[in-house]
């Protein structure tokens, strides 16, 4: 056996925000993104700090700073500095904006997660090539609870943290799967306990790095926690395969083809990183795809599975949930209404999903219009969040037209339950500025007149 566990070494990432944090705040950056860019770096400082102020209420400069180039910058990767010098929208976000779909983003992300890696300082990534560190670690470390999973056994947070993510021999690629289970097997066996520690740091700082990274794969949807033990989403196993597959390939960036003790060459390396990392990983979009079923919590022991769950909701589409929700609404109070509520959504051009009643008081049979917009995230919404949706120029007409007898249903599918938040009458409040709708795209017609077509010679 070629693995001394012994040898420990500590790899960070970026440090990221609560795991509730990681998924409100999410989708602000990403709005927020959309609207600033393309820009330049200036521009871009000053009004990045200024829109996420608007979310981050009493915050100072260097907290706003931090969640600029730390957070949606390194750790992210949403935005990316051009040739140019202009700050672009990465192809992660401009897909999150489209697809709503957040475990999918991190899922992603955590493909492309490697050491040495671009979030770090230059002599970190020096000192780190010095060791012959080279890997990606959350690919090494999906391959060892693959093959824990298929031999039912599960790691701890601890055996994590002390066996693979602050093990140099892992790190360095000089460890195998099979070594590190069977090292961890044998300490079990002989009653030894084992856990990262830091000279003169408190347990926090020693843990930091390793929580932070379980802590992605977390929103990822792909693992799931017990306490201190740690599972795979059985749902989730085409991408967990995919990964894992990859856990012996070096990485793809390669830092060790620069000189890093030359400025130019730091320069360069941090530039092409940035283009690198804000692109989409080569995984097929079916294996990044999040369906609502995966979210449900499914790898505890059934004793210990959480409580609460709408499986039946969370079985089921936004569309879908929201036609029950509406239906047991009416049931409730004007049972005879019932019949009137109809799906619409495959029906084209009408600017809604859901025809509706009110039912109930004088206006009880007046007609609803509902907009269905869903989104899927491990964590649910807090009361303190922000999002944003896309609407069509039909769905925005409807809005103009229906007037207070339009709303939107957003629906949030997460892992311990689905939260539905109900926004009545959005043109009206835009007009009163209490929302902000902005025009995204634009309809071009042309004729002959307009162009020629191209001549093949």
């Amino acid at each position: 056996m070629t693995y001394d566990h012994t040898k420990q070494y500590r790899c960070a990432i970026v440090r990221g925000k609560s795991l509730s944090d990681l998924d409100n705040l999410l989708p602000a950056y990403a709005n927020i993104l959309e609207v600033i860019c393309p820009c330049d770096k200036e521009t871009f400082k000053v009004r990045f700090n200024e829109k996420i102020s608007a979310f981050l209420s009493g915050a100072t400069k260097k907290t706003l700073s931090n969640h600029r180039t730390e957070i949606a910058g390194k750790l992210f990767g949403m935005y990316y500095l051009d040739e140019n010098e202009i700050v672009q929208t990465s192809e992660r976000t401009l897909k999150l904006l489209d697809d709503s779909d957040q475990p999918a983003f991190f899922k992603d992300l955590c493909a492309k997660y490697q050491f040495p890696s671009g979030m770090n300082k230059a002599d970190s990534i020096i000192e780190q090539i010095s060791k012959g560190i080279k890997i990606n670690q959350l690919s090494f470390l999906l391959k060892v609870l693959l093959d824990c999973h298929r031999k039912k056994r599960s790691l701890t947070k601890k055996e994590i943290g002390y066996y693979i993510l602050n093990s140099e021999d892992v790190l360095s690629g000089r460890a195998t799967s099979t070594e590190v289970i069977t090292q961890i097997s044998d300490d079990r066996t002989a009653k030894i306990e084992r856990e990262v520690s830091a000279d003169g740091k408190g347990y926090s700082y020693s843990h930091q790095h390793i929580n932070e990274q379980l802590n992605l794969l977390y929103v990822a949807n792909v693992i799931t926690f017990d306490h201190s033990h740690v599972y795979l989403n059985k749902k989730e196993m085409a991408y967990i395969e995919n990964i894992a597959r990859k856990h012996d390939t070096p990485p793809f960036f390669d830092f060790y083809s620069y000189d890093l003790s030359l400025s130019e060459d730091r320069k360069r390396a941090t530039f092409e990183w940035g283009e690198y990392f804000g692109l989409l990983s080569d995984l097929e979009t079916e294996v990044l795809a999040t369906s609502v079923d995966a979210l449900q919590n499914i790898d505890l022991p059934e004793s210990q599975t959480s409580q609460g769950v709408d499986t039946v909701a969370l079985g089921n589409e936004g569309e879908e949930y929201v036609y029950q929700v509406e239906r047991s609404r009416v049931e409730k109070v004007f049972p005879r209404l019932v019949n009137k509520i109809k799906k619409l959504g495959k029906v084209k051009g009408l600017g809604f999903d859901i025809q509706s009643v009110w039912g109930e008081g004088e206006n009880a049979e007046f007609a609803k219009y509902i907009e269905v917009k869903s989104t899927k995230r491990v964590t649910t919404p807090s009361n303190d969040f922000c999002d944003t949706v896309n609407l069509t120029r039909n769905e925005w007409m409807a809005a103009q037209q229906h007037q207070d007898n339009y709303f939107i249903y957003r629906v949030y599918f997460s892992q311990n339950e689905t939260k539905l938040f109900i926004i009545k009458n959005p043109y009206r409040q835009n007009e009163e500025n209490y929302l902000l709708a902005r025009p995204l795209s634009y309809r071009l017609d042309f004729n002959q007149s307009n162009g020629k077509f191209y001549a093949h010679e």
